[in-house]
């Protein structure tokens, strides 16, 4: 063999055959280690390998709002999940609301006629309570004061302290700005009220508002497959989901993904990342090739989600702006103000104490709003003053009950405030 071909062997030949010989003895140990999460997923060493499932289970999950969660005590009392969350009923236009006029096992969570988180019931023109002025507020989980007994959320605080505002809580866990903008709608004819108020959290929310099934951007429970708005020239356009219910979604799709279901996947939901749930000749058979497309997945779904924050002109904020805009347009053909208040997680919080920059893009942020002619109300610096008093929920989420009663004292002069203007 002459010096030439002997170092071909010694450089190429014999680093790819030891690059071959490990990659096969990694594969066959890692048959060893996979695992099955559920019916048609699997694990290796806790990474669930593409290529996914979108509709993983037979039929959705059965919640008993009277089981026990976890292991949860407060003040000696067992916390039941009705108590944390309450219990959902299905709704054709919004995707899902909460169960009206329903109360739950420990008084946790009480809704009234028109399913909001409140102890009077306000339908058929019912007047605001003593004499005060009329604020329905919508938005997600740390609107409705989620894993918090009613009496420590923030807006029943809030009322408490500022009793001329009669404010009532249509928060609802996993809602997006699509969602409260739909269940403004459903309520805005079936009571009275002087002002609506749509309470906006930018790092939990944006993301939600370009995609339809949660289960696709956050490890949730949630198959339900929900209208979204897609931003269009001059406004926003509301795409319903092809599905009247969750059972429609998982018999239509029991044997895999349908081709409805992912049409319409590929079209709206931006969480449907090409990586995860459609294989290549790699992933559909090797381990390395499903780690590979498995990491791909994971920073296109963080590449998005920081986009639509940071990005002014992405389509998540496009989408929100359009709401904000149609939901003011709504509020005033009642003859209503419309507001948005911003709020701030806890990492937000933590983030603005650290980073300049953060606070800076938070502030155009606000200004970008403004300018589109949206009334805002921003609560990151009210609470950036109090950050070391900002405790969690009693599940170790959320706002706690010390936090909310600062929201509520900022969030009700502001809004007070503006009503009186």
């Amino acid at each position: 063999m002459s010096p030439r071909s002997r170092q071909l062997v010694t450089y190429l030949v014999l680093p790819m055959i030891a690059a071959m010989v490990a990659i096969v003895v990694f594969e066959l140990t890692a048959l060893t280690l996979i695992r099955e999460a559920e019916p048609g997923s699997s694990k290796f060493l806790g990474v669930q390998l593409p290529p996914r499932q979108i509709i993983p289970i037979e039929r959705g999950p059965r919640v008993d709002p009277d089981e026990p969660f976890d292991d949860l005590v407060v003040r000696g009392v067992r916390i039941t999940k009705g108590d944390l969350w309450g219990l959902m009923r299905e709704d054709p236009s919004v995707g899902y609301v909460p169960m009206e006029s329903s109360r739950f096992l420990n008084g946790w969570w009480r809704s009234n006629d028109l399913g909001a988180r409140h102890d009077a019931d306000i339908g058929h023109g019912r007047a605001a309570e003593s004499g005060g002025r009329r604020l329905l507020i919508f938005g997600e989980s740390f609107t409705q004061g989620s894993r918090l007994p009613q009496e420590d959320t923030w807006i029943y605080q809030m009322r408490a302290e500022y009793p001329e505002l009669d404010a009532v809580n249509f928060g609802v866990d996993g809602y997006g700005m699509a969602q409260s903008f739909l269940r403004y709608r459903s309520v805005i004819a079936r009571t009275h009220h002087d002002a609506v108020a749509f309470v906006f959290l930018p790092t939990a929310n944006l993301w939600r508002d370009i995609n339809t099934i949660r289960s696709l951007a956050e490890p949730w429970d949630s198959f339900a497959v929900l209208p979204r708005f897609l931003p269009i020239p001059g406004g926003i356009e509301l795409i319903r989901s092809p599905y009247s219910d969750v059972a429609n979604v998982f018999r239509a799709n029991k044997d895999g993904l349908s081709y409805e279901l992912r049409s319409h996947l590929q079209r709206y939901d931006r969480f449907y990342i090409h990586h995860l749930y459609v294989p290549s000749a790699l992933s559909a058979y090797f381990v390395t090739g499903k780690l590979v497309a498995a990491y791909l997945g994971k920073r296109q779904i963080q590449r998005i989600r920081h986009q639509s924050f940071y990005q002014a002109d992405s389509e998540a904020w496009r989408t929100v702006r359009g709401i904000f805009r149609e939901a003011d347009v709504q509020a005033r053909s009642k003859g209503v103000r419309f507001a948005v208040v911003v709020m701030p997680t806890h990492d937000d919080v933590e983030t603005a104490a650290r980073y300049s920059d953060f606070v800076e893009h938070w502030g155009r942020m606000i200004e970008n709003l403004r300018q589109e002619g949206v009334e805002t109300i921003d609560l990151l610096t009210d609470l950036a003053q109090v950050s070391p008093a900002l405790d969690y929920g009693y599940d170790g989420s959320h706002y706690g009950p010390i936090a909310s009663s600062h929201i509520a004292s900022a969030a009700g002069m502001k809004l007070s405030s503006w009503l009186q203007e």
